[in-house]
């Protein structure tokens, strides 16, 4: 198995962001939430894109928001085989870090998974 991040997995399409924001659906598992919107895509098994973003108004210290997306960034990266493969669709998706204090990494994995579970459940009921 295994764990890797392409260039092609990261979301960076300004119009696909904002396509992301006006039509995706959301949920919340502490200190994460989770903005996703399933579409077809156009070149068979294309992977999912994703994004995550930290807030500069509760952390003004450049330092601490590269330090959570990191942490949010590698409990994506080990877990993401938890998504089914959809050969016919694609899913974008926006990691926003939602606590006002940073948490430690083990929190962070943990509702990471627990975002990819309620995801993959969602994606069977939709699409599958």
């Amino acid at each position: 198995m295994q764990h890797s991040l392409s260039k092609s997995e990261k979301l960076c399409s300004r119009t696909k962001i904002e396509q992301l924001f006006a039509d995706g659906q959301s949920f919340a598992r502490f200190p994460l939430r989770i903005v996703y919107r399933i579409h077809p895509s156009e070149a068979t098994n294309e992977q999912p894109q994703f994004f995550i973003s930290v807030p500069k108004r509760k952390f003004k210290r450049a330092v601490k928001r590269v330090w959570l997306r990191r942490r949010v960034r590698e409990a994506y990266r080990l877990h993401k085989e938890i998504l089914p493969a959809m050969p016919q669709h694609t899913i974008d998706m926006a990691f926003l870090y939602i606590a006002s204090e940073q948490t430690n990494y083990a929190v962070i994995e943990k509702s990471m998974v627990e975002i990819l579970q309620k995801l993959a459940s969602n994606i069977n009921k939709d699409i599958l």
